[in-house]
């Protein structure tokens, strides 16, 4: 435990299965978040059962306005900001590209993409004040590979691996770190919903271990991320998904 001690961090998506169990690993290892996401789905009760040190507040990451609402309040509550994880995501049904409506092609880029990059260009300047920091995009095996009905999904997410290396690249001399970590299919109520049962849903995980991954084993690699353990790491893909995308 401490691993983040002294650390100040902004998870958006903080209300869904993987960004919540991400707050409340940092926050068990030391860390003071401030939990961002469009509604609050819990929000409220993650800030009251942390003792002070997590902060919510509703966010569209896609608002330049709002993003920049959300790090300032960071800095003023945190005294600075060290990690950011880019977590938020928008959804759209499973379909070829060619059923996609050219509107919830861009709503989507809108909070899978211009998110990160906003989140990302507003919290450099608060980081380098600190000496340097942590960004983890959260992408997704479905970055290196694809699969039927996903094409945006697929798009984006490779988009957000590659935009990590230009960005370590652009800001390793600030001392500035940022990284890709790219689960599986995890068990959160977003996967579980697009099967008719869990054991359905665990039946269509693919993975070599046979199993669905679980939102705390997703936490534990953006714990390491955050932390001065992966000091020597940038620019990298840290892909935990359960073999999935070895055979």
């Amino acid at each position: 435990m401490g691993r983040l001690e002294g650390k100040a961090a902004i998870v958006t998506g903080a209300a869904g299965g993987i960004g919540g169990a991400i707050c409340r690993q940092f926050i068990a290892e030391g860390a003071q978040v401030l939990a961002v996401d469009i509604r609050d789905g819990g929000l409220s009760a993650l800030e009251n059962a942390a003792e002070g040190r997590c902060r919510a507040q509703i966010c569209d990451v896609s608002s330049e306005d709002e993003i920049a609402a959300a790090v300032n309040h960071a800095v003023e509550a945190f005294g600075g900001l060290d990690v950011i994880v880019n977590n938020a995501v928008f959804d759209l049904p499973l379909a070829p590209l060619t059923e996609i409506s050219l509107a919830d092609w861009r709503k989507s880029w809108s909070i899978n993409m211009d998110g990160a990059f906003l989140l990302s260009r507003a919290a450099i300047p608060e980081m380098e004040k600190r000496g340097g920091g942590s960004i983890i995009h959260i992408a997704s095996q479905l970055g290196r590979t694809a699969k039927h009905g996903r094409p945006w999904y697929c798009a984006q997410k490779g988009a957000l691996i590659n935009l990590a290396k230009a960005m370590a690249l652009d800001h390793a001399a600030q001392g500035i770190r940022v990284n890709c970590l790219s689960p599986g299919p995890v068990e959160t109520d977003r996967y579980l919903r697009n099967f008719p049962s869990r054991e359905a849903a665990q039946e269509s995980a693919n993975t070599m271990l046979g199993r669905l991954g679980t939102p705390d084993e997703i936490a534990a690699g953006a714990v390491f991320l955050a932390s001065d353990e992966s000091a020597f790491m940038t620019g990298a893909d840290l892909l935990i998904d359960g073999g999935y995308t070895a055979w």
